[in-house]
Formats: C-alpha cells, structure tokens, sequence
C-alpha cells in the first residue's frame, strides 16, 4: 500500500493486521505546506506501532509488518516497523512502538516500549528509526538499516528565539516493569544522536539502551557506540533507573561501571546533564539495567 499525501492534508491511517495472514504495510509521502498526518498499526495483540507528525513540509516512508509466523507455537508472531523520515521549516515528528504480547512462561511479561522525537522551531529534524518485536522480547538493531542524511538515527537543527528553543531530540527505552532510560537533546544550532542497536525483555525485566553487547562484541569499535554530537548551544541529558543494576558505557573498558540497587523499585539510578556552547561530542551513552 502507498499513500500519497497532498499538502495540508489531515490524513489517519489505522491498519490492523488480520488473524492467520501476513500483512505489509508500505507508505510514502512528500507534502509542501501544512501537513497533520498520523499514522496507527495494530498486529493483533502482539504489536502495535505510531506514527505522527505536524510539520510545514515532510516526507518520508513507514513500513510495518506482521509476518503472521507464530515461531514454536508459542501464539506470538514476529513483527517490525521501520520509519525514514524528515521536515523543514520547523514541525515535529513521533513515532512509538509497543510489544504487547510474549511467552510469558519463558520470556516474562510484554509492555516494552520504545518512544522516539524530533522537533524544530524553524529548521529541519530527521528521524531513520528500526524495531522488531517477537515471543521473546522487542529488538532495535540499527545496524544495516536506513540512517538519516548525516549516518545518524536521530538529527535536529533550529536557531529558535529567546523564548523557543531551536530543536529537541527524546528518545527512550524501557522494559515490562517499566524501568528504563532516556536520552534529551535541545539547544540552539543542531544535534544529531546515532544509535546502533537496542533491546529490552520481561524475562528478568531488562533494557539495553545502545551499550554493547547489543549489536556488536564486547568493546569493538567507535561506529558500534550510542554516540552524540552537537554544536551551538545546547544540552545533553539522561537519565536510567532500574530495580537492581545499571552499567554505564561498557562495563568491560575503563570507562565504564556499575550502579548497584538492592531490588526495590528504582533503587538503582543514573542522570547526567550537560550544558555545552560550540561543538561537543559524547561518544558512548550507553546503558543497561535490570
């Protein structure tokens, strides 16, 4: 299926998936003036995926999934969404994705989220963003999958006023006891976040947010890192908390380490703020918890 959208168009597109047969949705888009389009993907009781974006001109294309497999009879199919897409002069875009089922008696529970946002006031954001959910747990793996026009997941640019800020990107993880973590990005100038690979299960409730291994082995090379680059003004900030650890950054490198919790409800919990003017980078983000 492909959908044209005509400038200022408010378009709702709501796909479900019918039982017992595979279903694929493909849908592009270029507009040039005021555009409210959503975009809403249901796969039975195992997936469900959103989209949406207000903007002054997008384009873009979103693909989703239901291949209706049902791996060992476990009554959960495989699904993924996969979204391409960016605006100018100013707008915002979202794009959700929930796994609403698993085999629990093996996996744990479902409820895995991931969430994702690009906003500019008065310049152009970008967001090349993959997931994939199945019995077993919901997996984010970058890692040969479409990136924006700088090689990143998520960039943003806007100078803004005294009053607006230029740009923001948010983008966050968590598992089925909702523990999780969650990076943000705003300023005045541009910011781009690259993201290899995700995941996050009930099975001991886990979140791995960009911290290898998740796409790559052991402490390997830069391009595998959750990384941020930004210029101009701005600020850096994340934020994790689980029930009963959290690494951050490679635990297995020097630069990495480990916050202990004592298995109550967020006992373990990370936060780092930074406030940066001209060009700064922070080459590994990552973190994971249960």
């Amino acid at each position: 299926m492909k959908n044209k959208i005509l400038a200022g168009l408010i378009t709702l597109l709501v796909i479900s998936a019918p039982a017992l047969a595979e279903t694929t949705v493909d849908t592009t888009w270029d507009t040039n003036g005021y555009t409210d389009m959503s975009i809403d993907f249901y796969s039975g009781d195992d997936m469900e995926s959103h989209f949406k974006t207000q903007a002054l001109a997008t384009k873009g294309e979103y693909h989703a999934k239901d291949y209706d497999n049902d791996p060992y009879s476990y009554g959960v199919d495989t699904n993924k969404a996969w979204l391409d897409a960016s605006i100018s002069n100013g707008g915002w875009m979202d794009f959700e994705t929930k796994r609403t089922d698993s085999k629990i008696s093996m996996y744990g529970n479902a409820g895995q989220r991931t969430y994702s946002k690009v906003y500019s006031y008065d310049g152009t954001a970008e967001m090349a963003f993959y997931t994939q959910t199945n019995y077993a747990e919901m997996g984010n793996c970058q890692y040969g999958k479409g990136t924006t026009t700088n090689g990143v997941n998520f960039e943003a640019s806007g100078t803004g006023t005294e009053e607006f800020l230029g740009y923001k990107i948010y983008h966050e993880l968590t598992d089925a006891d909702e523990d999780g973590a969650y990076i943000s990005a705003y300023g005045h100038g541009s910011a781009e976040v690259k993201l290899q690979g995700e995941k996050a299960g009930g099975k001991n409730s886990y979140y791995n947010m960009g911290s290898l291994k998740v796409c790559g082995d052991g402490c390997a090379w830069k391009d595998n890192y959750a990384t941020f680059d930004g210029s101009g003004t701005g600020v850096f900030k994340q934020y994790a908390w689980a029930d009963n650890e959290i690494d951050v950054g490679c635990p297995d490198c020097a630069t990495g380490y480990n916050i202990p919790g004592d298995g109550s409800d967020n006992s373990a919990k990370y936060y780092l703020e930074i406030n940066y003017a001209g060009d700064f980078s922070y080459d590994d983000f990552g973190v994971r918890g249960n």
